[in-house]
């Protein structure tokens, strides 16, 4: 009996050692195996901290993955990503930059289309939003995320000491800077050194309320309306008032040195981004920051809100992770996200429709109360929809020709032609 037991007992041991390496294995492959690094590149190296608390919240009811967030300096990003798509080492996630630059991308093949079945949440995006980054022929290549928009900040305690309210139209807008001039004020804080400033900041989103928004920019991109018309012209003119209030030797003065001014009290106004609140805020915590959107030019006029998509999050075409991917970007679209995102990067807005009263900062509160419950005040910055696909560019025409404009070297009418001109050359509804 003994003899027949001893097998029995060899075979139970090697049973025993045989589980014990298969299960020490399984739970290898659970603390590592099944967990998922998902690199997420973007442009916005101070909005870390936002992300750690965001991701943190994530990875709480996704435990399974984890997001690590790997963000470049803004001026290094485009090139970086280039070369990284280029030579198959691009993150999983990334930061697309809105309209045409993005559209560039998904057409080289290098991000996933996003439908309503592999990203649910897409359905808490307005449409207003969604056109941001969507194809000509439809196709959603980039989760709208988050958006910027402009206006104007201004200082509080100088307003108030001349009396001065916040202006509701241009007429309004320049009595304010003609009080302030006349009591040594610098009234505005610009500069022209920075040519994207005077681009994106200035000239792409003010026309909104001098020409009729959305209406008149859809006309211009059929080619029904020209750069040389008489209205377009005409908001250049007012454009070139500016000059008349920037500080002494403005054409030295770049997007820095121009927000110490104002910082400093030495300046009353500053045209700005919304990303900028956190920043000034943060700068000067005792500056009694206000804000006002763009005017418009009659009182009771409609009020359109100049709109910029300011970062979507598309999906690498080539990461080894798509399934997961698509996890975080869908709930990066849900409600909880987009109210996090709202009061944890003040300026930055959430994409999705959300009560304003869901977040913190007044300021923020004000920019998205201005666009409409469902974004129905929202024009887009002329330049940025497919007439910046190719060079010469809106964007770099209105930069070149709006900067030479506000330093005195060519008239508003010219600096219009020269942009009508210089799409001709490629824009084909303008070659007509």
């Amino acid at each position: 009996m003994k003899a027949k037991k001893q097998p029995m007992l060899l075979a139970a041991v090697v049973l025993v050692l045989t589980l014990s390496v298969i299960l020490a294995g399984c739970g290898t492959q659970a603390a590592t195996g099944k967990t998922v690094v998902l690199r997420f590149t973007t442009w916005r190296p101070t909005d870390a901290a936002a992300f750690a608390k965001l991701n943190a919240a994530f990875e709480k009811t996704h435990p399974n993955i984890q997001i690590k967030y790997q963000p470049v300096q803004p001026t290094e990003y485009d090139s970086q990503l280039s070369t990284a798509l280029d030579t198959n080492t691009a993150a999983d996630l990334m930061y697309v930059r809105p309209f045409d630059r993005g559209y560039i991308l998904y057409q080289s093949g290098h991000l996933l289309q996003l439908t309503d079945k592999n990203v649910p949440n897409l359905k808490n995006i307005p449409a207003s939003q969604m056109q941001v980054y969507q194809s000509p022929h439809g196709k959603i290549y980039a989760l709208p995320y988050i958006y910027i928009s402009y206006g104007f900040f201004y200082n509080q305690s100088i307003f108030a000491k001349y009396s001065l309210t916040p202006p509701q139209t241009w007429h309004e807008f320049f009595h304010v800077m003609d009080v302030l001039k006349k009591n040594g004020v610098t009234p505005l804080a610009l500069g022209t050194k920075a040519g994207w400033v005077i681009d994106e900041i200035v000239s792409g989103p003010n026309y909104v309320n001098f020409l009729g928004g959305e209406k008149w920019r859809l006309a211009m991109l059929q080619g029904k309306k020209k750069f040389t018309g008489a209205g377009f012209t005409h908001y250049l003119q007012e454009i070139d008032r500016f000059r008349n209030y920037m500080p002494q030797g403005y054409q030295g003065i770049g997007y820095t040195a121009a927000q110490k001014l104002f910082l400093a009290g030495k300046a009353a106004i500053l045209p700005g981004g919304s990303w900028e609140i956190k920043s000034l805020e943060a700068q000067n915590p005792n500056l009694k920051l206000g804000l006002f959107t763009s005017p418009v030019v009659k009182t009771g006029g409609k009020r359109w809100l100049p709109f910029n998509g300011g970062a979507g999050v598309g999906i690498n075409t080539k990461s080894a992770h798509i399934k997961q991917d698509l996890v975080y970007v869908n709930w990066l679209a849900s409600h909880q996200a987009q109210v996090m995102t709202g009061n944890y990067m003040p300026g930055l807005f959430p994409s999705a429709s959300i009560n304003p009263d869901q977040l913190t900062n007044p300021l923020v509160k004000q920019f998205i109360t201005a666009a409409g419950p469902k974004g129905e005040n929202f024009a887009i910055s002329w330049p940025l929809q497919y007439i910046s696909r190719k060079e010469p560019s809106a964007n770099t025409l209105d930069t070149d020709n709006v900067s030479r404009m506000l330093n005195g070297q060519i008239s508003p009418g010219k600096a219009a032609a020269n942009i009508q001109n210089g799409l001709a050359t490629w824009y084909a509804p303008f070659k007509k």
